[in-house]
């Protein structure tokens, strides 16, 4: 559903709000902050060959896991997982991994978690400290499995990593979002039959 997007943006509205309402930023400047800009160009290449490796990583990752556990409702891929593969089912997989979670968790996490934290740290402290919020939720994971642990936390400590090196080098979420958003499709489809 379209509720965890909204629940990730509202966050970056009420910033826009409240920065414009107290120091008379104009919608621009915002959105720059925000890391909703086209940002460098060379980020993009990058973002091709992180997110190719990034889905083998995933999908081998995702893979290993009995379908048991990946079909338990609190896993993010419980809708997909032992799923049969079609046409329809890749499409909600896409509108599923590149909007519902890849952008919604890109816009939060990077766009004003991270653009934040970069405007008031060095560089790696910025995207250590924002990689740790972004694997905080991951851990829930947890309950359904401890073993899952590297997927709990290795693994979405790696990609808040990457995601936030592009976001801080690039000055956009743009090229984050397209590692983040396609390995979530290619997880979602390797969960498939």
């Amino acid at each position: 559903t379209m509720v965890s997007l909204i629940v990730y943006v509202t966050p970056l509205l009420l910033y826009a709000l409240v920065v414009h309402r107290k120091e008379g930023i104009e919608g621009r400047k915002i959105a720059k902050r925000l890391g909703l800009t086209s940002g460098s160009k060379p980020y993009y290449a990058w973002a091709m060959v992180l997110a190719f490796l990034g889905m083998l990583v995933a999908r081998r990752a995702w893979q290993s896991i009995p379908a048991s556990t990946s079909e338990q409702p609190q896993m993010a891929i419980s809708h997909f997982a032992g799923q049969s593969l079609s046409f329809g089912r890749i499409l909600s997989a896409v509108w599923w991994g590149m909007f519902e979670t890849g952008l919604g968790e890109e816009l939060l996490f990077r766009g004003l978690i991270a653009g934040w934290l970069g405007r008031r740290f060095q560089f790696w402290t910025a995207n250590i400290l924002q990689a740790l919020v972004f694997t905080l939720p991951h851990t829930l994971i947890l309950l359904v499995d401890i073993r899952l642990w590297p997927l709990a936390i290795g693994l979405p400590f790696s990609f808040g990593l990457i995601s936030g090196w592009l976001r801080l080098k690039s000055g956009s979420v743009f090229p984050g979002w397209l590692v983040h958003g396609l390995n979530n499709v290619a997880t979602a489809i390797a969960s498939m039959h």
